[in-house]
């Protein structure tokens, strides 16, 4: 693939070299999954609270939320499949994603990189990729044969009860879509399609008002906890939008290997 110079102004999901195609073909249809999550693992029907389970990560200067977000997929996935915890590379989840996508330099890379990473090529712990201070897409080589965790994904999902029963049933979605004001608030409540820079996040279970958690990687002090709410309806607005895309995720299988016979 050729290199691509990233374009100013994103924040980190580079949507204009979203690769559509791609997540519609590897991805599977959520209802599908649904249906066999739903029927034979009842033990993704969870009210864990995404702070106690998630470290809440600061991307700091690089544009690396497209792999911040996919980490936390990863740890929420672990912790349904196994009910531990654990933190995945946020590095693994960025630079792998740029290299697939084909993208030079900081602040870009995309769900279908993303989603190539976990289901294809495979994740690693964040021990054995740690997340460097400024941009450095060098592999060390304690990550060499540590990749061997991967999930499932669904295909792009397009309505708004396909997304909710997947966030009811216990399971996360990343999204990315175009950033602005309208998405920096305590409660999003209305969602504007209008142009702003590429960001990537993770929605990952319900308050009591029906309100859908989204997890940020802006560090602890953004909002007061690095979290925030969309309601329902801003989410359906938002799947609206031109560039925007969310991908729901589960565990493949339902065994990870253990994080001891690792190291």
């Amino acid at each position: 693939m050729t290199n691509r110079d990233f374009t100013p102004g994103q924040m980190g999901y580079a949507f204009q070299w979203e690769n559509r195609d791609q997540l519609e073909a590897t991805g599977e249809d959520s209802k599908l999954l649904l249906a066999k999550y739903r029927d034979t693992f009842p033990q993704f029907n969870t009210t864990a609270d995404p702070l106690g389970v998630l470290k809440v990560f600061d991307q700091g200067m690089q544009g690396s939320c497209q792999g911040n977000a996919l980490a936390q997929v990863f740890s929420i996935c672990y912790f349904l499949a196994t009910g531990r915890h654990e933190t995945f590379s946020r590095s693994a989840g960025y630079y792998l994603a740029q290299k697939k996508d084909g993208i030079r330099g900081d602040q870009g890379s995309t769900l279908s990189g993303g989603q190539w990473v976990a289901t294809q090529h495979g994740m690693c712990l964040d021990a054995d990729w740690p997340y460097p201070s400024r941009y450095n897409p060098d592999m060390p080589p304690s990550a060499n044969g540590k990749f061997n965790f991967k999930l499932k994904a669904t295909k792009p999902l397009q309505d708004i009860d396909a997304l909710v029963e997947w966030i009811d049933l216990g399971l996360p979605v990343q999204l990315g879509i175009t950033w602005n004001n309208s998405c920096d608030k305590e409660v999003v409540t209305s969602y504007s399609s209008r142009s702003g820079g590429g960001h990537s996040t993770v929605f990952w279970q319900r308050r009591a008002s029906g309100n859908i958690v989204n997890i940020n990687s802006w560090g602890t002090r953004w909002n007061g906890d690095g979290v925030h709410e969309w309601t329902v309806d801003s989410v359906k607005a938002a799947l609206k939008g031109r560039w925007n895309v969310f991908i729901g995720y589960a565990p493949d299988g339902m065994s990870f290997p253990n994080p001891q016979a690792l190291s």
